[in-house]
């Protein structure tokens, strides 16, 4: 699964991945998000792409949980790259 949001300027896709086994039990299946910022449609190579993973556990237990965690994170990288002193 892919979406991508704009912020300031920059696109930030998020692809969000399963971590499983090949034949998983359904509680164990965890996502894996993928955020890769671009501007005029190029990768920001000072940050991108970034890995986001869940400070509890390795993996995200729900898409909805990847998702917004890996927007949340993206947004954070471009505000903070925008403010950052020459």
């Amino acid at each position: 699964m892919i979406r991508s949001y704009n912020h300031k300027g920059f696109v930030l896709e998020v692809a969000i991945e399963t971590s499983s086994r090949l034949v998983p039990a359904p509680e164990s299946v965890q996502y894996l998000a993928v955020v890769t910022i671009s501007r005029s449609g190029r990768p920001v190579t000072a940050f991108s792409p970034l890995c986001v993973e869940s400070r509890r556990y390795r993996n995200f237990a729900s898409v909805d949980e990847a998702l917004m965690s890996a927007h949340t994170a993206g947004r954070a990288f471009v505000d903070n790259w925008v403010q950052a002193p020459a």
